[in-house]
């Protein structure tokens, strides 16, 4: 318990602060992407290249997320307590829920709108709320939840207390622990098999990866193992990804309801979800054994995490959409959105977030201001 308590985990911080920014990679990609007109405003120039990547990076990325969640809030309640973490999560998601939903009203609709009229006419909706705070709204089920369960669990009911006690534990080891995550992704398949394995409506299966972080934490023979074997999870996954680009591009255009889904439902879904358990387990491994010391960029990285994912979305998507006027390759707008995105966002925290009270809303701490 004790050297659990006292590791520190620079890799597991850097990846999550890096993946994080690659959502203004993955919301840049959207115009440029052959098929998704009926989704998101396009830009006449599409790209293959760009296709590409954000399939690869959508693949994995929510569900690392929430595997690294599952495992910091392990992490927390571990060294101080079920009653901290519960304040901390009111604070740090719940708050931000309540500030920034009727931000995101007051300009993703006019900026949306501006994509598919290329009008600019500024108005509030809550139309498509959540938008991408879905992650948050997601979290704090699991913190609601966590606030029924805990209690329950803790009650003294004998021969029910037992059997739920060695029930959880076979689940765990079954579904959480192995080094094989067979069951895990079975298990996902069946759970995400009505929504093609999109997670955005389904609580149940983010907790489920959530679950899968919060095991990790005290599992340290799993992490030597992911640290030791990364490259072999990496290279699992290069066969999964080449069927993933095949049935995605097959699948391109095909409605909820379309008939077609009752035969390649099955093996869409298998292919989209296991790379995101096994890439995770690749990443964690690779940030576990490289990154083992602090660094300050990172750091800084990983601490403007948060602020970049709430405000990342109104400005790539505006950037994005005006550049529809210019008859330049996709690929040059693509990589401008990005480089202006996360200018934007990393300068506004430095001066504006990093040494005020959101700040301290957003990390837990506030830093003293260095030019």
């Amino acid at each position: 318990m004790e050297a659990t308590n006292t590791i520190r985990y620079h890799g597991l911080d850097a990846l999550r602060g890096l993946a994080m920014l690659l959502g203004i990679v993955l919301h840049a990609a959207l115009p440029y992407m052959p098929g998704l007109e009926w989704f998101w405003p396009a830009d006449k120039d599409s790209s293959h290249a760009i296709w590409f990547l954000e399939v690869f990076i959508h693949s994995w990325r929510m569900p690392l997320f929430f595997i690294v969640s599952g495992f910091f809030t392990h992490l927390v309640i571990s060294r101080r307590s079920w009653k901290y973490w519960w304040k901390n999560r009111t604070l740090r998601i719940g708050l931000p829920i309540v500030i920034f939903t009727p931000i995101i009203g007051l300009t993703l609709p006019w900026i949306f709108d501006f994509g598919w009229k290329g009008e600019l006419k500024f108005f509030y909706s809550n139309e498509n709320q959540p938008w991408h705070l879905w992650f948050l709204w997601h979290l704090l089920i699991f913190t609601v939840a966590s606030l029924l369960f805990v209690p329950v669990s803790r009650l003294k009911l004998g021969f029910i207390s037992t059997a739920s006690s060695k029930i959880t534990k076979l689940f765990a080891k079954f579904v959480f622990q192995s080094r094989f995550p067979i069951v895990f992704i079975l298990l996902m398949v069946i759970l995400t098999i009505e929504s093609g394995a999109e997670l955005i409506i389904n609580p149940v299966a983010t907790a489920l990866y959530f679950g899968l972080g919060f095991s990790l934490f005290k599992n340290q023979n799993l992490i030597q193992s992911l640290k030791n074997n990364w490259i072999y999870y990496l290279l699992s996954c290069i066969p999964i990804f080449v069927i993933l680009m095949i049935f995605t591009r097959m699948t391109l255009g095909w409605g909820w309801d379309d008939p077609r889904w009752e035969t390649w439902g099955l093996p869409v879904t298998i292919v989209k979800v296991a790379p995101g358990i096994l890439f995770s387990y690749a990443l964690i491994g690779l940030a576990e054994n490289k990154l083992t010391q602090p660094n300050s960029i990172m750091r800084f990285i990983s601490d403007s995490a948060y602020w970049v994912y709430l405000i990342h979305l109104p400005i790539v998507a505006f950037i994005t959409f005006y550049m529809f006027r210019f008859s330049w390759p996709a690929e040059i707008k693509f990589i401008l959105s990005i480089v202006l995105t996360t200018i934007i966002c990393l300068v506004t925290y430095k001066y504006l977030v990093r040494s005020t009270y959101i700040g301290t809303l957003l990390n837990g701490r506030k830093y003293s201001f260095k030019p």
